[in-house]
């Protein structure tokens, strides 16, 4: 039976192999997944260290935020009711306050992010749920599931990473997902401080520094942004300084916010009315700005154009390296399935070549480390980020060997930026 199943297996692989090679995805396999594997495997045996006692007190807190914020909407509702309840809620909101319902499910009126989040532009109630949400699901998804998953024996956390998941190539995790940390609040932050690296050693971070905006300055050849890049200029300030038509000195930190989430929702396909929810400006000033960007930024819209044309001929769009995304509603009647799909192949190629470089100072990192026989060991990688932890001799060497390694694990036009800080918890770093 066992050898059935091996002749079934090697036939396969010859099928399999052969269409890699066929399809230009050779490559990706040989010198990108395949040598991965080991990585991912050794991560997981090690492991992440956590103190189950910072997440116990964070879970307290939370309880008593969330006590405090249920009394605080039922004051705003006028009564009590289930808060996780999505036909209660809805009750509240659009029958007893008359707010306006903005769209409908199988079920009834919609309550999810999106429609609070306009909703609350005119009464505080929307708000107050949305923070509520966000303390349930750190206290439930973290604060009180993580202290079960410490392994006794290792005192560590094993999570698993998946490489076929995403399918735009980025790795995922489960049992537990580490990904969905929040990284910029304060709240995430006071999660990750659970996470320590072993008794006496240090951890050491090392991120990619708008490594998606760099890849689209590399892709689309835009001379302006590539210019930017290698004088070392803030990106986002640059940005508004041309859209606006001021002097960099002059940007404003409103305007450079606006840039800064202009920037990417050019790079994510959002439209007017997406950015104009995220910098709480006028859709008629977000449409203008996207015109603005894509006037001072040709080549940008004509790398789009490219992209989603190719996608629309092929079914497919890829990476820098040749990994495909196959997208066949870039040809579907349906305009909100085709333009869900024109947003992915916008960002894929960018996302995706992340995605390979990243991998590949994975690969390369790991056998640094072997072949200098230092003890420091890679723990995690999220998003543009890889985590390390290190006696703390081993500290100086393993911050110059991940920056030098990532820097040049994909060659650019422009230079990559890694910034690497060490610390005693994963929130130092």
């Amino acid at each position: 039976m066992l050898a059935e199943r091996a002749r079934w297996v090697h036939r396969y692989w010859e099928h399999v192999a052969a269409e890699l090679r066929d399809k230009e995805l050779w490559k990706v396999y040989e010198e990108i997944e395949r040598p991965l594997v080991p990585v991912l495997a050794r991560m997981e045996r090690h492991g992440i260290r956590v103190d189950p006692a910072r997440l116990e007190a964070f879970a307290k807190e939370l309880e008593r935020s969330l006590d405090n914020l249920t009394r605080e909407i039922w004051q705003l509702a006028g009564e009590k009711f289930t808060i996780a309840s999505p036909k209660q809620l809805a009750h509240i909101l659009f029958e007893k306050l008359g707010l306006p319902a903005l769209r409908r499910t199988k079920t009834g009126y919609s309550t999810d992010a999106d429609v609070l989040t306009e909703l609350a532009l005119g009464h505080p109630l929307p708000a107050k749920i949305l923070e509520h949400r966000t303390l349930a699901k750190l206290k439930g998804t973290y604060a009180d599931t993580l202290p079960a998953l410490v392994d006794p024996r290792t005192g560590r956390i094993h999570t698993t990473f998946n490489q076929l998941v995403a399918t735009t190539g980025r790795l995922s995790s489960q049992d537990p997902n580490l990904m969905n940390i929040p990284i910029r609040t304060e709240l995430g932050r006071r999660i990750r401080a659970a996470f320590i690296p072993a008794a006496g050693w240090r951890f050491v971070a090392a991120d990619y520094s708008q490594i998606e905006l760099r890849i689209l300055a590399h892709l689309s050849g835009d001379p302006a942004i590539i210019e930017a890049f290698r004088r070392g200029e803030d990106i986002h300030t640059r940005t508004a300084s041309e859209v606006f038509r001021l002097p960099p000195a002059e940007v404003t930190p409103l305007q450079r916010t606006i840039a800064k989430s202009a920037n990417f929702a050019i790079l994510y396909g959002v439209s007017a009315f997406g950015l104009s929810q995220a910098t709480k400006i006028d859709q008629k000033a977000a449409q203008r700005y996207i015109d603005d960007y894509f006037a001072a930024h040709p080549r940008v819209r004509a790398f789009i154009d490219a992209t989603l044309a190719f996608g629309r001929e092929h079914g497919f769009v890829t990476t820098l390296l040749g990994r495909r995304r196959y997208l066949p509603d870039l040809r579907s009647a349906n305009p909100i399935a085709r333009n869900a799909a024109e947003r992915m192949a916008m960002n894929a190629p960018v996302q995706g070549t992340a995605s390979d470089m990243i991998k590949i100072a994975m690969v390369r990192m790991q056998a640094a480390l072997e072949a200098r026989r230092l003890r420091a060991r890679m723990l995690l990688q999220v998003h543009d980020e890889l985590l390390f932890e290190a006696p703390p001799e081993e500290v100086a060497a393993v911050e110059a060997l991940a920056r030098e390694i990532m820097e040049l694990a994909l060659p650019l036009q422009i230079p990559l930026v890694v910034d690497v800080k060490s610390g005693a918890d994963w929130a130092e770093v």
